[in-house]
């Protein structure tokens, strides 16, 4: 178990170099080292020295839970990757890498083409691993499950359904309205002073720059080592400092979960999260339901005009207002807190369109514009705007946008239940003190890990099941509020 966490974290850092500051000539020979990684990985993890190992256990059970807990996870995973074949496993590593390679210079570009037949491998990658775990007749399941277990197709149409059929008339609505004062957000704001300013925010919320570190990255990402070394990227434009902000406090909810997990999972394979919606869950709520609060602004907005004079005399609530106006974009990262959940459900009809063959890839950019089209009502300029803006698929992270929204459900249920236990949360935030929404995220999430699962980290900290009720809930109180409705 030692050896297989310690070549994990060798590879995360090598994934992390490749991402802020490997040379793009290494790309071919890096892909070469993580594919060798990946195989080792693998080896171990299929062993028969780990078949045995795992039999022994099962056959005189340990009193420990924690015991219980790594060998029923060990079963599950040793049974699974047994049925994936050593050089497939490492063939898709090596291959993963130089796709999200030549998909940043794609992107640089603007030209799909680029990487379209990198996409299409990658593609074709996942589904026959997803094929070898038993899911042939249904890859968007078995994708789908790889980041939550139990996740499904229709649990996950069903959801989307719902939240459309909420949000495209509200949306509509708030753009028939008067629209917030956008001026607040516009201005020239120098990069350096961005950083500076990220920094005291992520110190202020709880981030430990002791345990982790902050690089430049042409998309926003957090590498998962282990509780002490966790770092992310994030990207500046000086035309709007709040993308970083913003940015920033969405990369460091993930590692500010990492970096709260238990110390005695050290080691074990139960220092991770117990899933990535709910990994998600505390980046967005750092992000939204934190960081887009007027209370945040109460507090920060005098510390941002020390970097930035020109907000000086800026009234909080104006800036509030402006910060979480409709700003409807083909962008997913640029988009309004509503909005977003629209380019989730876009890319997801989209992957499910190419894993059922129902489109080709070649056709992927046309279909991208029109959905943005009919979902949005703004069109792509170029490739860049559209189909190259993310990361993930070139990633291998295929069927995971419906994690930011199972993330967004599990912060409705987690919000209410906080305001219920905190209920001066939000004086709090007024006057910095962040201190005791960390406690509870950490007592109720964090420390947990994957010792428990995602239903049970929910039941035991808000006692309900999961649904969009609350998530729809604090949306229609915010918005409200903020067009006076």
């Amino acid at each position: 178990m030692q050896k297989i966490d310690y070549l994990t974290n060798i590879s995360q850092t090598l994934s992390w170099d490749m991402r802020v500051t490997m040379p793009k000539g290494v790309a071919e020979y890096r892909g070469a080292e993580m594919g060798f990684l990946a195989g080792q990985i693998h080896a171990l993890e299929t062993s028969p020295e780990m078949g045995t190992l795992i039999r022994e256990l099962e056959l005189s059970p340990s009193s420990d839970p924690l015991l219980q807990a790594m060998v029923k996870k060990a079963r599950k995973n040793f049974d699974k990757l047994s049925r994936v074949p050593e050089e497939l496993y490492a063939a898709y590593a090596d291959h993963n890498l130089k796709t999200e390679h030549v998909w940043a210079e794609a992107r640089e570009k603007h030209d799909f083409r680029m990487v379209l037949p990198y996409l299409k491998q990658e593609f074709a990658y996942k589904k026959e691993l997803i094929s070898c775990a038993g899911f042939a007749d249904d890859p968007v399941t078995g994708l789908m499950d790889e980041w939550e277990e139990g996740t499904t197709r229709q649990q996950i149409n069903c959801l989307y359904e719902e939240l459309k059929a909420y949000l495209v008339p509200f949306v509509q609505r708030l753009r028939e309205e008067p629209q917030p004062d956008p001026t607040p957000l516009q201005g020239a704001f120098p990069k350096e002073k961005q950083k500076a300013f990220c920094r005291e925010v992520l110190q202020t919320v709880g981030y430990d720059f002791d345990k982790g570190r902050v690089d430049e990255g042409a998309h926003p990402y957090t590498t998962f080592n282990f509780r002490n070394d966790i770092r992310f990227t994030c990207r500046y434009f000086e035309d709007d400092f709040t993308r970083a902000v913003l940015s920033s406090l969405h990369e460091g909810g993930h590692a500010i979960h990492w970096q709260n997990m238990d110390p005695a999972l050290d080691g074990t394979t139960l220092a991770v999260s117990t899933s990535l919606p709910i990994d998600e869950s505390q980046a967005r709520f750092q992000e939204n339901m934190l960081g887009r609060s007027l209370p945040f602004w109460e507090h920060f907005l005098p510390a941002a005009e020390k970097y930035f004079p020109e907000l000086k005399g800026m009234s909080p609530e104006r800036f509030y207002r402006a910060l979480n106006a409709l700003r409807i974009s083909p962008l997913r990262l640029t988009s309004d807190e509503l909005s977003y959940n629209l380019h989730l459900i876009l890319r997801y009809e989209l992957e499910k369109a190419l894993l059922d063959g129902s489109l080709a890839f070649e056709e992927l950019p046309a279909a991208w514009n029109e959905l943005s089209s009919s979902y949005l009502g703004v069109c792509p300029q170029n490739d860049t705007e559209g189909v190259l803006q993310d990361m993930h698929w070139f990633s291998g992270y295929i069927c995971y946008f419906q994690s930011y929204m199972l993330g967004n459900c599990y912060d409705g249920h987690f919000l209410y239940a906080m305001k219920k236990d905190v209920p001066a949360m939000f004086d709090q935030i007024r006057h910095g003190d962040f201190s005791q929404i960390l406690n509870w995220n950490v007592s109720h999430i964090h420390r947990f890990a994957s010792t428990k699962t995602p239903h049970q980290v929910l039941w035991d900290a808000a006692g309900e099941e999961l649904s969009a009720g609350p998530y729809l809930r604090y949306l229609t109180e915010k918005y409200t509020d903020i067009y006076r409705l």
